[in-house]
């Protein structure tokens, strides 16, 4: 957080006068074609689908296309100014998710992963850092439901399966 409110106000401090400026923080993206969830898939496939640790932790997430219409209406709604997070109004547990994406694959389990083996595992196997696995947040956009954004794919099932069908 500390660095995103750093940029975000070296950003508006840039800003010419009297111009708009609009800050979308992104969640987790769900779409098709790249990203974290395509790693997700992949091991899914193989059975490794099941929860990360606990399971507990929180993921805040967007379908691609919600994101996409926010982008557009960041760009015409002129009463949008300031940060926003991007994410869509129902986070899930870890666990909750990756039931989910297995449901939306059609695959029947996934084993789970215990801590200590993401902690091996991610940095050698995924190249990525295990905290973005086994820690997370339950984030909902106040000033998004403010505004009156009305999501197309506000539900993780729906929208997994919407990616996937």
């Amino acid at each position: 957080p500390f660095v995103a409110r750093a940029w975000e106000s070296a950003y508006v401090d840039a800003l010419p006068p009297a111009t708009r400026g609009v800050v979308l923080r992104t969640s987790f993206v769900l779409g098709r074609h790249g990203g974290a969830l395509g790693r997700l898939v992949g091991l899914a496939r193989v059975g490794l689908g099941g929860r990360v640790g606990h399971g507990r932790q929180g993921i805040s997430w967007i379908h691609e296309h919600d994101l996409n219409r926010l982008f557009v209406r960041a760009i015409v709604d002129s009463s949008m100014h300031g940060a926003y997070l991007a994410t869509a109004p129902h986070p899930v547990s870890n666990a909750d998710f990756m039931r989910a994406l297995r449901r939306a694959l059609r695959i029947p389990f996934g084993l789970p992963a215990a801590e200590w083996q993401v902690r091996i595992a991610a940095p050698l196997l995924l190249r990525t850092d295990p905290e973005l696995a086994l820690y997370g947040r339950y984030c909902v956009s106040r000033r998004l439901a403010e505004a009156g954004f009305e999501f197309e794919h506000p539900q993780i099932a729906a929208a997994l399966e919407s990616i996937f069908a």
